[in-house]
């Protein structure tokens, strides 16, 4: 079968991979000068490229890293010991360890080992989705954690990272955010376990385009699609930017929900509605290069409301350390709905704006230790799981013959990463294998 991917995402490339494995000839339709989507690179200084968006693989990410194998990569996977923080009443705290809980200053004892309770129980939960897709992230987190947990840690946490959404969100958000984090200790060490491929996405995306071009399938970068239409026979054409006609005897539209419906003008109207139901948001992430480290966790949490951007990401402690030397790797992101204004302000200012809250955090930071800087910006990046979001999820199968849909939106039972978009792109694959 000749079959069109409309997307270049880890999304598309996967779902590429398994095809061609499977025997099709496959067409990926990027319309990026490079494929990767989130997962893409940047010259973070000259000479070194890693990962516009910061990415991690846990030792519990079976999907992604069986694929990493299928791609010849297994040998590269590195995993470092990480810590987590939270900023907290102006000081860093560590969070990364049964001590570290007891020691935290900002919560009462009760309230620790509440807290401590309730993440292993969370953890160990069985998936209980039904339950908890109907109920509130505010109503569960309160039930388990303690109303003062909850206004200390768990609701600054949620505004900050879904914003003006955070009254939406669904319980069954949560537990998986929480069963994911969790999932970062090792079964034996217990101690908290962050890896990377050697060379970052790059090497990955590097390692799957190598492999579709040997099958003798084709990518196609700079392809826009703008319309999709059948023709006679069952056959589809896709009508690219620049007046290029592609036709396939299967297309799979990779991309985000409101990009699908603008290129499908025939759209049946209850196909619409569903897609139209997902809300997502939007990103904007500043990276880093600064002379020096600046904490010793991975992730640091703020619970200040006031902070502009919604973590502290830095990635040197994950990184092998020949990619950077002694330099660090700061990312700096903020999620918000994609109608909120702070996503219209220019690269200076949100750089401006970030490195002044940067420097309340540690007022040390000099002009001279910022190396390199950039921001990068996506419209459509995290689905919103609200209350009831399994009623929002499409089939991957359209009422179109031979039209199928695979994306982030369809992300159930987790948070957004790259072990779930694995695990999706073979679930589509199988399905058009099996026909």
């Amino acid at each position: 079968m000749e079959v069109g991917i409309i997307g270049g995402g880890m999304m598309g490339l996967a779902t590429a991979f398994y095809l061609a494995r499977g025997g099709n000839r496959v067409t990926v339709l990027e319309k990026e000068k490079e494929v990767g989507g989130l997962s893409r690179s940047e010259e973070i200084i000259p000479g070194i490229k890693w990962d516009r968006f910061y990415h991690v693989i846990l030792s519990t990410d079976d999907d992604l890293l069986e694929f990493i194998n299928d791609i010849g990569l297994s040998h590269d996977v590195r995993f470092k010991e990480t810590k987590t923080g939270f900023y907290m009443n102006r000081e860093l705290h560590s969070m990364s360890s049964v001590k570290d809980l007891l020691q935290f200053k900002p919560l009462s004892l009760w309230d620790k080992l509440r807290l401590g309770t309730g993440i292993l129980y969370a953890s160990k939960m069985n998936n209980r989705g039904e339950i908890l897709q109907k109920t509130s992230a505010k109503t569960w987190l309160i039930r388990v954690f303690g109303l003062r947990n909850y206004e200390k840690m768990w609701k600054p946490l949620l505004r900050s990272k879904l914003g003006e959404a955070e009254t939406q969100a669904s319980a069954f958000f949560i537990w998986a955010c929480i069963k994911r984090a969790y999932g970062t200790r090792h079964k034996s060490s217990k101690k908290e376990l962050m890896g990377v491929v050697r060379g970052g996405y790059q090497s990955i995306l590097e390692s799957i385009k190598e492999k579709l071009l040997e099958s003798d399938s084709t990518i196609l970068s700079g392809h826009s699609v703008k319309k999709l239409e059948p023709l006679s026979g069952g056959q589809l054409r896709t009508y690219c930017n620049g007046g290029k006609r592609l036709d396939f005897d299967q297309v799979v539209a990779t991309i985000p929900n409101p990009q699908i419906i603008s290129l499908w003008p025939d759209m049946p109207s209850e196909l619409r509605l569903m897609l139209e139901k997902v809300r997502y948001l939007s990103l904007v992430c500043a990276t880093l290069v600064l002379t020096k480290s600046l904490s010793p966790f991975y992730v640091t949490n703020l619970t200040d409301p006031e902070f502009p951007f919604t973590g502290l990401i830095e990635a040197t402690n994950v990184i092998p350390n020949e990619v950077l030397g002694t330099k660090a790797l700061i990312y700096l992101p903020r999620y918000m709905p994609p109608e909120d204004p702070f996503i219209e302000k220019s690269d200076e200012e949100v750089l401006d704006i970030f490195i002044r809250a940067l420097r309340r955090m540690f007022p040390y930071l000099a002009d001279e230790d910022i190396i390199t800087h950039s921001v990068h910006r996506e419209t459509y990046v995290q689905p919103i799981q609200e209350v009831g979001y399994s009623e929002k999820i499409t089939s991957m199968r359209t009422s179109l013959d031979n039209v199928y849909i695979v994306n982030t939106s369809m992300i159930l039972d987790s948070t957004l990463n790259n072990n779930q978009v694995i695990q999706l792109a073979r679930k589509m694959a199988n399905l058009l294998l099996k026909q």
